[in-house]
């Protein structure tokens, strides 16, 4: 725990002194699609009867807690390549799985964050929103797959333009199509097939239901803890390969 709580410390010490430019920018993205997107289709409701809004605002915290949870690669990333930070873990008595965990943790607090600025944001627009610990612990499953990820994928590339290419060939389109901004129903049956099997469709559909009140979604829900195994699997077993 103590290996853990080592890199976890270094994150929380970022987050101290940077506490007020992360709330300002994990707010930019969420505010402008809420202005967009939700004033453009204000008090239009969806073939289910919710509205718009209503519909969004959870889709829009799993997004949140997708980027910002993922980000956590940027920052392992410039630790490989640049500050050598790594090297210096690498050589310290710090278990493969104490780092991986303490990434992970440390991916789920910018995540988890993040979701918070765009719950309170979705209050500012007087959007519905049942808070429960069922919510707090679906953006908590998704925060940790994602942050999970973020260490593979910060671990297997080799540059900076890499891992840029690499979240905007699949982040950025799991943002818009998993079931974010429009109900995955609404694409042809082909590609709602394909989008169905991206984690952040079931993310994105458990944290519906738990910011509507409604049951959660068993398939949805067992999908998310068997991607989180494996992820977090992928995870320590990259991270001993790299310190190979």
């Amino acid at each position: 725990m103590r290996q853990v709580m080592a890199i976890i410390l270094r994150e929380l010490l970022i987050f101290k002194r940077k506490f007020w430019r992360y709330a300002f920018s994990f707010s930019i993205s969420p505010l402008l699609y809420m202005i967009t997107f939700g004033w453009a289709a204000r008090g239009r409701l969806l073939n289910n009867g919710v509205d718009y809004m209503t519909f969004m605002l959870p889709g829009l915290i799993a997004m949140s807690s997708m980027m910002n949870s993922f980000a956590m690669s940027s920052e392992i990333n410039i630790a490989r390549f640049y500050w050598k930070t790594f090297d210096e873990i690498r050589s310290a008595p710090v278990s493969d799985l104490a780092y991986a965990s303490g990434e992970v943790l440390s991916g789920m607090l910018r995540g988890g964050f993040a979701a918070g600025v765009v719950i309170v944001l979705g209050m500012f627009f007087h959007v519905p929103i049942h808070l429960s610990p069922a919510l707090a612990g679906a953006v908590a499953l998704t925060t940790f797959i994602f942050a999970s990820l973020a260490i593979c994928t910060a671990m297997l590339t080799k540059s900076h333009a890499d891992q840029a290419m690499l979240s905007s060939f699949v982040i950025t389109p799991m943002a818009f199509l998993c079931g974010t901004f429009f109900p995955v129903d609404l694409y042809p049956e082909w590609i709602g097939t394909l989008v169905s099997l991206l984690p952040l469709t079931p993310a994105a559909k458990v944290i519906r239901a738990a910011a509507q009140g409604n049951p959660m979604p068993a398939t949805a829900l067992a999908y998310l803890g068997v991607s989180a195994a494996i992820c977090f699997s992928l995870a320590v077993i990259v991270v001993r390969q790299t310190k190979k």
